[in-house]
């Protein structure tokens, strides 16, 4: 499993990097998300990150034993539906999900320790409308592994 710390640390540090991005939320459940997402103004583009599940991978004994963390971040923003429709909401967060990206494919090869399992071909950018009616903007999935 991934240390927790160390995660959170990472995803503020991403948020700090990115001027658009007004804050960074770490979030458990989906009754958490809907208690924050009520305190978040209107036109804020904020940075969600889930909590991370572990799998433990198959292997042929203790020397090979290595976990996949399921990684899920969120870069949503609260609209006006009379001002901005779903998909125009999508336009303006998509380069934020984007340079997000960038960065964890520049950080994971620059070396940081959070990112040293990054399995680049789980990266997964979804499109998220209609999230607690008054959100939309993108998800990205990947998948982390560990010893």
């Amino acid at each position: 499993m991934i240390d927790l710390k160390d995660y959170r640390t990472y995803w503020e540090g991403v948020a700090e990097r990115i001027e658009s991005l007004s804050s960074c939320l770490g979030v458990t459940v989906d009754d958490d998300m809907g208690g924050v997402l009520q305190d978040i103004a209107m036109e804020a583009m904020t940075l969600f990150w889930i909590v991370p599940n572990a799998q433990t991978r198959k292997g042929a004994g203790i020397d090979a034993y290595q976990e996949d963390n399921t990684c899920v971040v969120f870069v949503m923003m609260k609209y006006d539906r009379q001002r901005r429709t779903a998909v125009e909401t999508l336009e303006v967060v998509q380069p934020v999900i984007e340079a997000i990206k960038g960065l964890l494919l520049e950080d994971m090869s620059g070396g940081c320790p959070t990112l040293a399992g990054l399995d680049v071909g789980t990266l997964s950018t979804i499109p998220e409308t209609g999230f607690y009616n008054d959100f939309a903007g993108w998800s990205l999935g990947f998948t982390l592994r560990s010893e």
